[in-house]
C-alpha cells in the first residue's frame, strides 16, 4: 500500500528527514517548523517499522504542553492514513502496522517506567528533570535499539546546550542549528516587528536576550530569569567546578536537605575550610532512599565525620525524630525564612567561596543552572517569583547551606585573622576524585 502523507517538507530538514544516524539534536527558531517535522518523522518511521508492535513517544515537559503543542499536527497528518485508530483519551495514533505514537509529558516521568519505545521525540528537554532521559526514556530504547531526537531553542547553557556541544564532536549524532536569519522562513518585517515588542515590553537588554535567544538560537544570550545560572558560569571558568575538591578529614562534614517526595528529597554534603565552601556531594533519594531511616544508612555509609545535619523549618515533626532515633546526631531545623528570596539571596551572596566536586555534585550543579524564577501579576504589582519545578529541590538545599553558616550553626573559620590561620597544622585531606568510592588517604599540605 502506497500511504501519501499531507506534508511537503521544508529544505532544511530534508536532510534530517533522510538521516541515518540513531541520534539527533535540532535547535531551530520560533515557528521554524521544527515540531511538524519531528511529527511527520514519526509517522513515516512508525509505518516502516519492520518490528512487532512498534511503539513510538512524543515527550514534552508537561502533558498539557504535548497536547498544546504536538496533538493536532500528530491527527492531521496521520488522518489521510486508512485504518488508523485515534484516541483522544490517551492522545495516541495506532497505525495499521500495529505501530503507536502517544504523547506523554516528563512532570510525571515515573509513570513511564516499564515502556519500551523504538523511537522518541524530547521536546525542550532542558525543562524535564535529567533523570526523565536517563533513567526512563534511555533504558526504554535499549533492548530494540530505539533512536531519538531533541528539539528546542535556547536557553542559556544548560542541559540541552551540552546535548548540542557533544552532538558537534560526534559523528554518530545529526545536528541542525538553524536561526531565523539562515532560515527565510520568516519575513524581515516580521521579525523586526517581533524584536521590537521585546525590546517594548522588557526593555532594551532583556528584550535583545530574548530575540537572540528565540529566533538566533543564541546559547549565549543572557537567560531571563536564571538565578544561579551566571554564578555558575563564572565557577567554571574560575575552575572552582573541578573533580580535585578536598575533603579534610579532621574538619566536620555537613548535610542540607530540601525534603519532599522521595526523587525530589536533596542532600547537599559540604565543608568549610577557611572561606571555602567546598560542596563534595549531592544526593536524591528514591525508591532505595525514601525514608528518614533509610537516609541515616545512607550517610553512615559515607563514613564522614559529621558535625550537624540541617534541614527545613517543616523538618522538626516529620525528619527530624526518626533520623535522631535513626543513628544520626546534632540534627538542627532552620527557622522559617522570611520569603524563599531570603533563602536564595544566602546562596547567591556566599557563591563567590564555593567549590564544588564536578562528579559527586553533577545533579546539584546542573540544578543551580536551571533554576529559575518567572515574573507574575496579580494585576498591581509584578513580582518575581521562583518556579517549582525538578531544579527546585537541589536549589532550595543549597540555600541552606548558607543559612546555617550565616546562623553559626557551623565551624566556619571564614573570619579567623590570616596570622591565625598560618599558625594552624593542617588536617589530613582525602582527595575526591571520579569516585567516591575506594578513596585512599594522601598527605597534602599544597592546597591548604
Amino acid at each position: 500500500m502506497d500511504v501519501v502523507i499531507p506534508y511537503a517538507p521544508r529544505p532544511a530538514f530534508l536532510p534530517f528527514h533522510n538521516r541515518t544516524e540513531r541520534w539527533a539534536v535540532l535547535v531551530v527558531h520560533r515557528r521554524g517548523g521544527k515540531t511538524v517535522a519531528v511529527i511527520n518523522d514519526l509517522i513515516k518511521r512508525a509505518l516502516q517499522c519492520p518490528l512487532e508492535s512498534p511503539r513510538y513517544g512524543y515527550v514534552a515537559p508537561t502533558y498539557s504542553q504535548a497536547k498544546d503543542v504536538a496533538w493536532l499536527y500528530l491527527c492531521k497528518y496521520a488522518a489521510p492514513i486508512p485504518g488508523i485508530t485515534i484516541s483522544q483519551s490517551e492522545l495516541s495514533v495506532t497505525l495499521p502496522n500495529g505501530a503507536r505514537i502517544r504523547l506523554y509529558g516528563a512532570d510525571n516521568y515515573e509513570r513511564l517506567r516499564g515502556i519500551y519505545l523504538d523511537g522518541c521525540v524530547i521536546d525542550e528537554s532542558a525543562d524535564m528533570a535529567p533523570q526523565a532521559w536517563s533513567e526512563i526514556l534511555r533504558p526504554a530504547l535499549a533492548d530494540r535499539q530505539g533512536w531519538c531526537v531533541w528539539i528546542g531553542t535556547p536557553k542559556g547553557r544548560d542541559a540541552f546546550w551540552r546535548l548540542w556541544r557533544d552532538a558537534q564532536l560526534d559523528a554518530s549524532v545529526y545536528s541542525l542549528l538553524l536561526p531565523a536569519s539562515v532560515s527565510g522562513l520568516l519575513p524581515e518585517a516580521e521579525l523586526i516587528s517581533a524584536q521590537r515588542a521585546m525590546i517594548s515590553i522588557q526593555g532594551e537588554a532583556r528584550g535583545k536576550a530574548v530575540y537572540l535567544q528565540e529566533f538566533e538560537c543564541s546559547f549565549d544570550a543572557p537567560t531571563p530569569g536564571c538565578i544561579y545560572a551566571a554564578a555558575v558560569t563564572l565557577a567554571r571558568s574560575q575552575q572552582r567546578i573541578t573533580e580535585h575538591v578536598l575533603l579534610y578529614e579532621h574538619s566536620p562534614v555537613y548535610t542540607s536537605f530540601d525534603i519532599g517526595a522521595p526523587a525530589n528529597t536533596i542532600c547537599w554534603i559540604w565543608q568549610t575550610v577557611g572561606d571555602r565552601i567546598s560542596l563534595l556531594e549531592c544526593l536524591r533519594g528514591g525508591d532505595d532512599c525514601a525514608t528518614p531511616s533509610a537516609w541515616a544508612a545512607r550517610l553512615r555509609d559515607k563514613s564522614y565525620r559529621y558535625g550537624c545535619h540541617i534541614l527545613p523549618h517543616d523538618g522538626e515533626v516529620s525528619w527530624a525524630v526518626l533520623l535522631r532515633e535513626a543513628g544520626l546526631q546534632s540534627v538542627i531545623c532552620l527557622p522559617r525564612p522570611n520569603s524563599e528570596w531570603d533563602n536564595i539571596n544566602d546562596g547567591i551572596t556566599a557563591f563567590n567561596r564555593c567549590w564544588f566536586n564536578s562528579v559527586g555534585c553533577a545533579y546539584g550543579v546542573e540544578s543551580l543552572e536551571a533554576y529559575r524564577a518567572k515574573e507574575e501579576s496579580d494585576g498591581q504589582t509584578i513580582k518575581n517569583v521562583p518556579v517549582h519545578d525538578w531544579a527546585s529541590h537541589a536549589s532550595t538545599a543549597f540555600g541552606y547551606v548558607h543559612q546555617a553558616i550565616r546562623r553559626g550553626l557551623t565551624a566556619d573559620r571564614s573570619a579567623m585573622p590570616n596570622k591565625v590561620m598560618s599558625g594552624l597544622r593542617p588536617p589530613p585531606i582525602r582527595r575526591l576524585g571520579k569516585s567516591n568510592t575506594g578513596r585512599t588517604k594522601q598527605e597534602d599540605w599544597g592546597a591548604w
